[in-house]
């Protein structure tokens, strides 16, 4: 029996298989204590604490959340670039619809006002051809009987 009672000390005495800091577990507790959330915060960054002495298993464990990490940052502002790049090309071809708009509104106005009777009439006197005033005679042919 007392084979397993030192046996079961000596695991209770190696601590935790994460690193704790110390400070926070001597610190007297004032009323101020520590949340529960910033405790489970601090655990989850001493995870990543590679600042420690021997700690390169840790830093190979934790380097393809990293990596991940990285991939994520590129993916954020690639596509941060295609958005802004989408705009400026919406932007300018919104710039070119109004142009073109504007251009066959000045067109059709041009045309609209060539096409009116004054304005053929002024253009075809000066070739010489003057407007009808009396309707045009119709002449119609008699078909002779065979």
């Amino acid at each position: 029996m007392a084979k397993e009672k030192d046996i079961s000390k000596e695991a209770h005495d190696e601590g935790p298989p994460f690193p704790v800091d110390e400070q926070a577990v001597r610190a007297p507790s004032r009323g101020l204590g520590v949340s529960k959330s910033s405790k489970g915060f601090r655990r989850f960054l001493q995870v990543f604490d590679i600042v420690g002495g021997d700690n390169m298993r840790g830093i190979m464990t934790s380097l393809p959340f990293v990596g991940f990490l990285v991939i994520l940052g590129f993916l954020h502002i690639a596509n941060n670039n295609l958005a802004e790049n989408y705009a400026r090309r919406i932007s300018k071809t919104e710039k070119e619809v109004r142009d073109l708009r504007w251009h066959y509104m000045e067109s059709s106005n041009r045309l609209m006002k060539k096409s009116r009777l004054s304005e053929v009439s002024k253009l075809v006197q000066e070739q010489g051809l003057k407007e009808l005033r009396q309707p045009p005679y119709i002449i119609e042919e008699k078909k002779q009987a065979p």
